[in-house]
């Protein structure tokens, strides 16, 4: 990676009022943070000399995990970590280099604040980024140090991601059903098309429908009628017209052949893409795997980003596989915290990413971060097939 450059300039430092111990301690502390991140990237060995054994950086910004393709930033990184993998990601996202002008620098017996400008050239457009490096000294050596800036600018301008944050992923809503004694392979296709045709009729906006079937028989249910809607306002919109103009005559289509609840048998769920895929599926069929999972002792939000992070960065994945963390928008009887969809194109494609999967170290992590089903990490496989694009 091309070294960052630094620019000297005067110290300007707000000294404590105290003792002359307490001033020399401000005066070092100020000059520990002007130099360090210099030092990191040109002479990284004098750099670890003024590095406490617990030190631990944070990159302070809040970009989703799917913002940043394959390069995440995880929420910390320890005294090795920091060289390692932090740097890495640095570099591929910077591989010509930045140039980093101090601005100011504040400092106390205890904490420094150093205030830069950037001077880069991103791989989708100028990159001049604003900075402030927060610093926490312990016994005399960086215990922890905090950058903030745009990150807004970071996604456009390193990570080419127009999306965030005014993207609003769509909302997912399952419905319901069991099969009547009138069921058939051929009744059901009548449905499909009885139901696209009134919803051609109405003011609707549904960004596309699916039918999922669960791969082992499930007592609640024998298939799941799935909605992706653009947002909660055109749902309620579709719910106010279809009540009011389709739901009897619907309900009169179906008796017999297939029966469901819309009011206690609809669940409506918003998400947070974890990936997207390489290329989307062009079947008409797919595979889907839900995971309810809860954290296991010392494991949380900041664990499970981590785990995206490296998951992320795996990049011989299936070209259709991705996905996201669903969030209930109604009360569960038994809530998790969080739930995990993945989907892939087929159930071939499933078993080769699985494998994938397993030669890495992240079955293992998963296990520990999380408890996913009644055991271990157990997950719910459906079949899917597209009923409206």
């Amino acid at each position: 990676m091309k070294k960052l450059f630094l620019i000297p300039f005067v110290l300007v430092f707000i000294v404590s009022c105290g003792s002359s111990q307490g001033d020399g301690n401000t005066k070092q502390n100020a000059d520990v943070a002007e130099n360090f991140i210099y030092l990191v990237l040109n002479e990284p060995d004098e750099a670890k000399k003024l590095m406490h054994d617990d030190f631990t950086f944070r990159y302070m910004g809040k970009i989703p995990v799917y913002a940043q393709g394959s390069s995440v930033i995880k929420k910390s990184y320890d005294k090795e970590t920091y060289f390692t993998e932090f740097l890495e990601v640095v570099g591929a996202l910077l591989p010509d280099g930045i140039v980093l002008t101090p601005l100011d620098v504040i400092a106390d017996e205890d904490s420094a604040a150093v205030i830069m400008v950037g001077d880069a050239e991103g791989a989708y457009g100028e990159y001049d980024n604003e900075y402030v490096f927060t610093f926490k000294f312990k016994d005399g050596k960086i215990i922890e140090v905090d950058e903030y800036n745009s990150d807004v600018l970071v996604v456009e301008a390193l990570y080419g991601n127009t999306l965030w944050p005014n993207s609003n992923p769509p909302l997912l809503e399952y419905f319901w059903h069991s099969k009547g004694p009138n069921y058939s392979e051929e009744n059901f296709q009548m449905l499909v098309e009885k139901w696209n045709d009134r919803v051609d009729q109405t003011s609707c906006s549904i960004d596309s429908a699916s039918v999922l079937t669960p791969k082992v028989e499930n007592d609640n249910f024998d298939f799941i009628w799935m909605l992706v809607w653009p947002s909660a306002g055109a749902r309620d919109a579709c719910y106010t017209e279809w009540l009011s103009d389709h739901e009897d005559a619907w309900q009169t289509d179906i008796s017999g052949i297939m029966s469901n609840d819309i009011e206690n048998g609809a669940f409506l769920f918003s998400q947070e893409v974890g990936r997207f895929p390489k290329a989307w599926i062009d079947s008409d069929t797919f595979s889907h795997t839900y995971y309810f999972c809860n954290f296991n002792e010392g494991s949380d939000e900041n664990t499970l980003h981590d785990y995206r992070a490296d998951l992320n960065a795996i990049l011989d994945f299936s070209d259709n596989h991705w996905y996201t963390l669903l969030e209930p928008m109604f009360e569960p009887e038994m809530p998790s915290d969080f739930v995990w969809l993945d989907m892939w194109s087929s159930d071939d494609t499933k078993a080769s990413d699985s494998e994938i999967w397993n030669s890495t170290d992240l079955p293992i992590r998963a296990a520990e971060m999380a408890t996913c089903g009644t055991n271990g990490i157990t997950g719910i496989d459906f079949d899917g097939v597209s009923v409206r694009d």
